[in-house]
């Protein structure tokens, strides 16, 4: 008993020192262990969740490759393919499979207004202006804020930032093809549905106000041609062709 007593508090310590280098997880549970007869640890680790992590402020705060080490000592993935058989499975019964995706528990800080927005967020966004792209009424507290925005860009997470300020924003024609993706199969990608450089009209109103100073901006213009000339271009060589 004493020899298995050790290598599982060794496991707990390796797992801990890995996810909080400052080895003040470990040395808690060390102190407690410590106190403990085998009758006593034996009863401990049978309870659900009986290790907790426990973190603190701009010091004891696990990025994501001090998680990664802690699950690869315990052998977990972070990343599994998903069987989804709700899309497809062949005659055998065995179901396609997705991109790997994160399936475990990953202690990410809430935002800090998610807080006290959680029980008033919207859950739709047909009410806009369709000439800012801004949410209004109910629908305007489903704004990403911009302490979000610079939250999600300190964390280097440009994928989600390019979802939630285009698709899920004011790129009307990129959210309506999202739309329509989904309510066909299911799910999309952005890489299914590229985004066309015209297609805000956040964009598209700020372009108007300083073409109307009489400034030029690349914002939707190529050089010194407006898309909407471009366009018409497009569509007469393809007449044509």
């Amino acid at each position: 008993m004493n020899k298995q007593r050790e290598e599982a508090e060794s496991l707990v310590y390796q797992v801990f020192d890995a996810v909080d280098p400052t080895g003040q997880n470990s040395g808690f549970y060390k102190e407690k262990f410590a106190k403990m007869t085998d009758a006593q640890f034996m009863s401990f680790i049978k309870q659900d969740f009986a290790f907790k992590f426990q973190t603190k402020i701009f010091e004891i705060e696990p990025k994501m490759q001090d998680i990664k080490k802690g699950t690869d000592i315990l052998g977990v993935p972070l990343l599994e393919k998903i069987n989804m058989p709700f899309l497809y499975e062949d005659k055998n019964g065995v179901p396609v499979k997705s991109q790997e995706a994160l399936v475990v528990y990953v202690p990410l800080k809430k935002m800090k207004q998610f807080v006290t927005k959680k029980n008033s967020m919207s859950t739709d966004i047909s009410m806009r202006d369709m000439k800012t792209g801004l949410l209004l009424n109910h629908d305007k507290n489903g704004n990403t804020s911009d302490r979000e925005m610079e939250a999600l860009t300190v964390m280097g997470l440009e994928k989600t930032i390019d979802e939630l300020d285009r698709y899920r924003a004011d790129a009307m024609n990129a959210k309506s093809r999202f739309y329509g993706e989904i309510n066909s199969k299911g799910m999309v990608s952005m890489k299914e549905v590229p985004l066309d450089i015209d297609d805000s009209l956040a964009k598209n109103l700020l372009n108007v106000y300083l073409i109307g100073s009489g400034l030029n901006s690349n914002l939707t213009n190529e050089g010194d041609i407006l898309q909407y000339t471009l366009k018409d271009r497009k569509k007469k060589v393809e007449r044509e062709t």
